[in-house]
């Protein structure tokens, strides 16, 4: 008889303990998950700033590379003059760079936890 009241307590605890634990994982899970989507909803909306920001950057250059080749070809620029929009061109490049390597790290990001 003894046997039988253990057994039955054995078995009311896992059953009592079990679905807790089980509960627990589940919300911790779908809290990670929830997470996890605000955050690609997050990157994908920095994606789109980062696309915009790059066509506006694209523009700018071929604007600054066009300016350059018409007043140059005019000689209406000192070496000093060339040298600064030279610069300048150059400067607007590596920005375009940084953009792109930003856009492609949350595209990675993106499509691996998607």
């Amino acid at each position: 008889m003894k046997k039988l009241i253990y057994a039955f307590i054995l078995l009311g605890g896992l059953i009592y303990l079990s679905p807790s634990e089980v509960m627990a994982q589940v919300v911790s899970t779908s809290t990670a998950d929830a997470k996890t989507q605000e955050k690609i909803e997050k990157s994908k909306v920095q994606l789109e700033k980062y696309k915009e920001d790059h066509r506006k950057a694209v523009e700018k250059l071929a604007k600054a590379r066009a300016d350059y080749d018409k007043k140059n070809s005019a000689g209406k620029l000192s070496p000093n003059d060339v040298e600064k929009i030279t610069k300048k061109m150059s400067k607007q490049s590596k920005s375009i760079e940084k953009l792109d390597k930003k856009m492609r790290k949350l595209e990675e990001y993106i499509k691996k936890n998607t």
